[in-house]
């Protein structure tokens, strides 16, 4: 009899397996492929479920097609769902798992899709699995034939059935094993729906068994659901959730855990430990670290978020004008989209957009335009933490000006110093630019550069931006060191808004730095930087004062 073609079996499989969660699944149909990590995997990211063909034709898995969909499709669904719920439960057992290789994600998600599938599926899961765990090696995987026991009490199988002759010898070697696996069949469905709880309870009787085996870490093998968080699912994950917090709770009262591993998960220096635990911390190779903790940082700021009341000077009135076909190589931000879809619809309007066109509505005609310009000069000596191992609430409270003078279509500039200066100086209208520049950390002592101030206000002109230097007292220190340290700030004050952001100062340098004519916010706790944005958008942008300084109002 000729074997039908493996595409051919699949396609009739794949809208069966996806009635197993929904009617309605945006996915793209599945792809054969040879030499993948799994006989069957998902890509969390691209959302492409593919099989290994020379696999299933070499373990004669053809019946199993609709199952490993199936199972696929639940990955997409439900168990992570989301390559965001991915990195939270990541960051979760890093402080759970003693060995940074290894992970219990995927058989976790394994065992809840393949509960849930069993009524219709059994029989053919227990083939895959015949088929493919090397369950008589279990030496260099004690997990795997706990984990295969728990199929066994879930799907009601005889003792023994997926482990065959291995049952006897890993009895002996784990004599509770069996009860273990009872346990997880009988309670674990039962504590949802919080995932982050039924985790917790499976790592809990899981990790007994997570032994080393010949000097490395045991496995159960690659994962069947690839991709990695993005730089904002990982800065996202950095803050314990409400449901992560849920979990430990419950997880300490019923006695999964204990009292310090429960304060490692979700205590007060929580938020260190998983940064600790990013994707290359700690080791040679941690290029993705900056890039995490530029997005922690920026999700971070649209909670002290404000708008920044920007300085109005005088710009030409413009209307827009008729539309006209966008072509390749024209700014995309000229297409309006509006004019697009209702007159081209959404199928042509993406492949023909049209662009608008403006120009002035009378020629010499000037209106108010806001153009916000803001110059940082941020500490970061070694009184500082350093922002991309721990949270430096200072690194955040720039964060919060930058990216709110850029939300009201300005342009920052900023400069970090300690005892060298290192500068981004040209005028950047990227988010994601100044967020990562800010992340730069230098150390040791303290040395304002009161000379690159000076420097500032002489290149800046009549177009003054906005200054806020952002320190502590040693920038009381710098000060003294010299007179004309003093004639530098009150020249700066003078040509434009200067104001200090200054943690803790004493009550005669507020009195000696306004007499100068800056402004200065006082920032009582480091916890309170970000807070202070309020205040200091009051001293940067006060009627008063703004009106003070001629026809900017």
């Amino acid at each position: 009899m000729t074997e039908r073609p493996l595409d051919e079996l699949v396609a009739e499989a794949w809208p069966r397996a996806q009635a197993q969660w929904s009617s309605f699944l945006a996915l793209s149909e599945p792809a054969l492929g040879s030499a993948l990590p799994a006989i069957a995997q998902i890509h969390l990211g691209t959302r492409q479920i593919e099989l290994d063909a020379d696999e299933i034709r070499r373990h004669r898995l053809e019946g199993c097609i609709e199952a490993l969909l199936a199972h696929e499709v639940g990955h997409h669904v439900r168990y992570p769902g989301t390559l965001a719920v991915q990195a939270r439960m990541r960051l979760l057992e890093r402080s759970l798992i003693p060995y940074p290789d290894c992970s219990l994600i995927n058989p976790f998600t394994d065992l809840m899709i393949n509960e849930q599938l069993g009524a219709v599926y059994r029989d053919r899961f227990v083939e895959a699995y015949h088929a493919l765990t090397p369950v008589g090696r279990w030496h260099e995987a004690p997990l795997l034939p706990f984990y295969l026991t728990v199929y066994e009490e879930i799907w009601q199988l005889p003792p023994g059935h997926l482990l065959g002759e291995a049952a006897a010898g890993y009895e002996a070697a784990y004599p509770g094993f069996r009860a273990d696996a009872q346990l997880l069949a009988q309670d674990l469905f039962h504590t949802g729906p919080n995932l982050f709880t039924q985790f917790l309870f499976f790592a809990s009787v899981a990790l007994r068994y997570l032994v080393p085996a010949a000097g490395a870490p045991a496995a159960l093998g690659p994962p069947c659901s690839s991709g990695e968080p993005s730089a904002a699912d990982w800065a996202e994950a950095i803050t314990p959730s409400a449901q992560e917090r849920e979990a430990i709770a419950r997880a300490l009262r019923e006695g999964w855990i204990r009292s310090e591993l429960a304060d490692r998960l979700g205590g007060d220096d929580a938020r260190e430990r998983r940064i600790a635990g990013l994707p290359g911390a700690g080791s040679d190779d941690a290029r993705k670290v900056p890039e995490v903790m530029a997005a922690y940082y920026r999700q971070e700021a649209e909670r002290h978020l404000f708008r920044v009341p920007t300085r109005r000077v005088l710009g030409e009135a413009v209307v827009p004008t008729t539309v006209d076909d966008w072509e390749p190589g024209d700014p995309v931000r000229g297409i309006d989209w509006q004019a697009t879809l209702r007159l081209r619809g959404e199928i042509y309007g993406a492949a023909q957009p049209l662009r608008r066109d403006i120009v002035a509505d009378h020629e010499g005609l000037e209106q108010p335009t806001e153009r916000p310009r803001m110059e940082l000069y941020l500490d970061v000596s070694g009184s500082m933490p350093n922002p991309i191992v721990t949270v430096n609430l200072m690194t955040l409270a720039a964060q919060v000006l930058a990216i709110g003078a850029l939300r009201a279509e300005g342009a920052v500039r900023a400069l970090l110093y300690s005892g060298d200066v290192t500068a981004l100086w040209s005028w950047c209208r990227s988010e994601l630019e100044i967020s990562q520049f800010l992340l730069h950390y230098v150390g040791g002592g303290t040395q304002f550069p009161f000379g690159r101030l000076a420097a500032s206000v002489r290149e800046c002109g009549r177009e003054q931006p906005h200054r806020v230097i952002l320190t502590d007292r040693d920038f009381d220190r710098n000060i003294d060191a010299s007179p004309a340290h003093d004639v530098t700030v009150a020249d700066a004050a003078a040509h434009g808004r200067l104001v200090l952001l200054q943690l803790d100062p004493a009550p005669e340098r507020v009195r000696r730095y306004e007499a100068l004519g800056a402004a200065v916010v006082a920032v009582g706790e480091l916890d309170d930087f970000p807070r202070a944005a309020a205040g200091l958008v009051r001293a940067l942008f006060d009627d008063r004062r703004a009106g003070a300084s001629g026809g900017e109002r």
